[in-house]
Protein backbone atom coordinates (compact mmCIF):
# COMPACT_ATOMS: atom_id res chain seq x y z
CA UNK A 1 0.00 0.00 0.00
CA UNK A 2 1.35 3.39 -0.99
CA UNK A 3 0.32 6.64 0.66
CA UNK A 4 0.05 9.30 -2.02
CA UNK A 5 -0.96 12.93 -2.54
CA UNK A 6 -2.29 14.23 -5.85
CA UNK A 7 -0.82 17.50 -7.14
CA UNK A 8 -3.44 19.42 -9.12
CA UNK A 9 -4.49 22.83 -10.44
CA UNK A 10 -7.91 22.20 -11.99
CA UNK A 11 -10.56 19.51 -12.45
CA UNK A 12 -8.07 17.37 -14.37
CA UNK A 13 -6.70 16.38 -10.98
CA UNK A 14 -10.03 14.72 -10.27
CA UNK A 15 -9.63 12.65 -13.44
CA UNK A 16 -6.35 11.34 -12.02
CA UNK A 17 -8.13 10.67 -8.73
CA UNK A 18 -10.75 8.64 -10.63
CA UNK A 19 -8.05 6.65 -12.45
CA UNK A 20 -6.35 5.78 -9.15
CA UNK A 21 -9.65 4.58 -7.72
CA UNK A 22 -10.21 2.43 -10.81
CA UNK A 23 -6.74 0.92 -10.34
CA UNK A 24 -7.52 0.17 -6.70
CA UNK A 25 -10.78 -1.54 -7.65
CA UNK A 26 -9.06 -3.58 -10.35
CA UNK A 27 -6.23 -4.66 -8.06
CA UNK A 28 -8.60 -5.65 -5.25
CA UNK A 29 -10.53 -7.88 -7.62
CA UNK A 30 -7.27 -9.47 -8.72
CA UNK A 31 -5.84 -9.74 -5.18
CA UNK A 32 -3.03 -7.28 -5.97
CA UNK A 33 -3.30 -5.36 -2.71
CA UNK A 34 0.39 -4.41 -2.71
CA UNK A 35 -0.42 -2.01 -5.57
CA UNK A 36 -3.15 -0.22 -3.64
CA UNK A 37 -3.01 3.60 -3.55
CA UNK A 38 -3.99 5.11 -0.21
CA UNK A 39 -4.97 8.61 -1.36
CA UNK A 40 -4.37 11.12 1.42
CA UNK A 41 -5.79 14.09 -0.47
CA UNK A 42 -4.83 16.93 -2.82
CA UNK A 43 -2.50 19.89 -2.82
CA UNK A 44 -3.71 22.67 -5.07
CA UNK A 45 -3.31 26.44 -5.50
CA UNK A 46 -6.72 26.83 -7.13
CA UNK A 47 -8.93 26.05 -4.16
CA UNK A 48 -12.07 27.32 -5.93
CA UNK A 49 -12.38 24.16 -8.01
CA UNK A 50 -13.23 22.09 -4.94
CA UNK A 51 -16.24 24.27 -4.27
CA UNK A 52 -17.72 23.08 -7.58
CA UNK A 53 -17.49 19.33 -6.97
CA UNK A 54 -17.95 16.79 -4.21
CA UNK A 55 -14.93 14.62 -3.44
CA UNK A 56 -14.27 12.46 -0.40
CA UNK A 57 -10.61 13.41 0.00
CA UNK A 58 -9.48 16.71 1.54
CA UNK A 59 -7.43 19.56 0.14
CA UNK A 60 -4.34 19.40 2.33
CA UNK A 61 -2.79 22.72 1.33
CA UNK A 62 -1.38 24.90 -1.42
CA UNK A 63 1.36 23.64 -3.70
CA UNK A 64 3.57 26.71 -3.37
CA UNK A 65 3.47 26.48 0.44
CA UNK A 66 3.74 22.69 0.75
CA UNK A 67 6.67 21.04 2.51
CA UNK A 68 6.86 17.27 1.80
CA UNK A 69 7.30 15.09 4.85
CA UNK A 70 6.96 11.48 5.92
CA UNK A 71 6.71 8.38 3.78
CA UNK A 72 4.29 9.85 1.26
CA UNK A 73 4.71 9.86 -2.51
CA UNK A 74 3.21 12.26 -5.02
CA UNK A 75 1.31 11.81 -8.27
CA UNK A 76 1.13 14.52 -10.90
CA UNK A 77 -2.44 15.58 -11.68
CA UNK A 78 -1.74 18.69 -13.76
CA UNK A 79 -2.43 18.83 -17.51
CA UNK A 80 -0.65 22.06 -18.55
CA UNK A 81 2.99 21.23 -19.42
CA UNK A 82 4.48 24.50 -18.16
CA UNK A 83 2.65 24.18 -14.84
CA UNK A 84 3.66 20.53 -14.54
CA UNK A 85 7.31 21.49 -14.94
CA UNK A 86 7.08 24.41 -12.52
CA UNK A 87 5.52 22.51 -9.64
CA UNK A 88 7.34 19.22 -10.14
CA UNK A 89 10.68 21.06 -9.92
CA UNK A 90 9.49 23.05 -6.89
CA UNK A 91 8.28 20.03 -4.96
CA UNK A 92 11.27 17.88 -5.91
CA UNK A 93 13.59 20.64 -4.67
CA UNK A 94 11.83 20.25 -1.30
CA UNK A 95 12.27 16.49 -1.25
CA UNK A 96 9.08 15.18 -2.88
CA UNK A 97 9.14 11.78 -4.62
CA UNK A 98 6.91 11.37 -7.67
CA UNK A 99 5.55 7.99 -8.68
CA UNK A 100 4.92 6.83 -12.22
CA UNK A 101 1.43 5.35 -12.51
CA UNK A 102 0.61 2.82 -15.23
CA UNK A 103 -2.84 1.28 -15.30
CA UNK A 104 -2.65 -2.52 -14.97
CA UNK A 105 -4.85 -3.00 -18.03
CA UNK A 106 -2.40 -1.16 -20.27
CA UNK A 107 -0.78 -3.54 -22.78
CA UNK A 108 2.89 -2.69 -22.51
CA UNK A 109 5.73 -5.15 -23.15
CA UNK A 110 8.47 -2.81 -21.93
CA UNK A 111 8.20 -0.46 -18.95
CA UNK A 112 11.86 0.51 -18.80
CA UNK A 113 11.61 3.47 -21.18
CA UNK A 114 9.25 5.55 -19.05
CA UNK A 115 10.40 8.51 -16.98
CA UNK A 116 9.45 9.51 -13.45
CA UNK A 117 6.18 11.18 -12.62
CA UNK A 118 4.23 9.84 -15.60
CA UNK A 119 0.56 8.90 -15.57
CA UNK A 120 -0.12 6.35 -18.30
CA UNK A 121 -3.59 5.01 -18.98
CA UNK A 122 -3.19 3.73 -22.54
CA UNK A 123 -4.83 1.02 -24.56
CA UNK A 124 -1.47 -0.29 -25.73
CA UNK A 125 1.99 0.60 -26.97
CA UNK A 126 4.97 -1.25 -28.35
CA UNK A 127 8.29 -2.03 -26.69
CA UNK A 128 10.02 0.66 -28.77
CA UNK A 129 7.91 3.43 -27.19
CA UNK A 130 9.85 5.96 -25.10
CA UNK A 131 8.18 8.42 -22.71
CA UNK A 132 10.06 11.18 -20.90
CA UNK A 133 9.41 12.41 -17.37
CA UNK A 134 6.02 13.74 -16.27
CA UNK A 135 4.24 12.62 -19.42
CA UNK A 136 0.47 12.35 -19.02
CA UNK A 137 -1.47 10.07 -21.39
CA UNK A 138 -5.12 9.20 -20.80
CA UNK A 139 -6.73 6.42 -22.88
CA UNK A 140 -4.32 6.88 -25.76
CA UNK A 141 -3.16 4.68 -28.62
CA UNK A 142 0.59 5.21 -28.49
CA UNK A 143 2.17 2.52 -30.69
CA UNK A 144 5.94 3.05 -30.79
CA UNK A 145 5.80 6.79 -30.13
CA UNK A 146 8.57 8.84 -28.56
CA UNK A 147 7.18 11.49 -26.23
CA UNK A 148 9.17 14.29 -24.57
CA UNK A 149 9.15 15.55 -20.99
CA UNK A 150 6.02 17.22 -19.56
CA UNK A 151 3.90 16.47 -22.61
CA UNK A 152 0.18 15.77 -22.21
CA UNK A 153 -1.81 13.58 -24.62
CA UNK A 154 -5.52 13.75 -23.94
CA UNK A 155 -8.28 11.17 -24.13
CA UNK A 156 -8.68 8.93 -27.18
CA UNK A 157 -5.88 10.52 -29.18
CA UNK A 158 -3.89 8.25 -31.51
CA UNK A 159 -0.23 9.22 -31.81
CA UNK A 160 0.92 6.02 -33.63
CA UNK A 161 4.74 6.12 -33.85
CA UNK A 162 5.10 9.91 -33.81
CA UNK A 163 8.11 11.69 -32.36
CA UNK A 164 6.75 14.35 -29.99
CA UNK A 165 8.88 17.00 -28.30
CA UNK A 166 8.80 18.40 -24.78
CA UNK A 167 5.84 20.34 -23.33
CA UNK A 168 3.46 19.48 -26.17
CA UNK A 169 -0.32 19.24 -25.78
CA UNK A 170 -2.18 16.77 -27.99
CA UNK A 171 -5.94 17.28 -27.65
CA UNK A 172 -8.59 14.63 -27.27
CA UNK A 173 -9.45 12.54 -30.35
CA UNK A 174 -6.51 13.95 -32.33
CA UNK A 175 -4.88 11.61 -34.85
CA UNK A 176 -1.24 11.73 -35.95
CA UNK A 177 -0.19 9.88 -39.08
CA UNK A 178 2.84 7.60 -38.86
CA UNK A 179 6.33 9.12 -38.66
CA UNK A 180 5.03 12.59 -37.78
CA UNK A 181 7.39 14.87 -35.82
CA UNK A 182 5.98 17.46 -33.41
CA UNK A 183 8.27 20.18 -32.09
CA UNK A 184 8.49 21.20 -28.46
CA UNK A 185 5.78 23.49 -27.10
CA UNK A 186 3.37 22.76 -29.96
CA UNK A 187 -0.38 22.41 -29.44
CA UNK A 188 -2.59 20.07 -31.46
CA UNK A 189 -6.22 20.94 -30.95
CA UNK A 190 -8.85 18.27 -30.17
CA UNK A 191 -10.13 16.28 -33.12
CA UNK A 192 -7.34 17.37 -35.46
CA UNK A 193 -5.86 15.03 -38.07
CA UNK A 194 -2.15 15.69 -38.49
CA UNK A 195 -0.66 14.67 -41.86
CA UNK A 196 2.54 16.78 -41.76
CA UNK A 197 5.23 17.66 -39.22
CA UNK A 198 4.38 20.37 -36.69
CA UNK A 199 7.07 22.93 -35.92
CA UNK A 200 8.17 23.98 -32.45
CA UNK A 201 5.69 26.24 -30.66
CA UNK A 202 3.07 26.05 -33.42
CA UNK A 203 -0.66 25.52 -32.78
CA UNK A 204 -2.60 23.45 -35.32
CA UNK A 205 -6.23 22.46 -35.73
CA UNK A 206 -8.64 20.96 -38.24
CA UNK A 207 -8.88 18.17 -40.80
CA UNK A 208 -6.27 18.26 -42.13
CA UNK A 209 -4.53 20.16 -39.34
CA UNK A 210 -3.29 23.61 -40.31
CA UNK A 211 -1.46 26.31 -38.42
CA UNK A 212 -3.76 28.60 -36.47
CA UNK A 213 -3.36 32.27 -37.33
CA UNK A 214 -4.56 35.25 -35.34
CA UNK A 215 -5.68 38.69 -36.43
CA UNK A 216 -4.94 41.93 -34.58
CA UNK A 217 -7.73 41.27 -32.11
CA UNK A 218 -6.11 37.92 -31.28
CA UNK A 219 -9.09 36.10 -32.70
CA UNK A 220 -8.60 32.78 -34.39
CA UNK A 221 -9.09 32.86 -38.16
Amino acid sequence: MKKIIIVCEDLFGLEIYSILNEINTYNKKNSMLTEYYDIQGFICNNLEIFKEVSVSKPVLGRIDEWIPKGEIDYIMGIKNPETKEKYSLLLKSRGARFLTVITPWTLMPNRKNIGEGCVISNYSFKDRAVFGKFVTMINVMAGAAKVGDYTTVDALANITNAEIGEKVVVGAHAFLMEHIKVGGGAVIYPGSMVYANVQEGVKVAGIPANRIKYNKLNERK
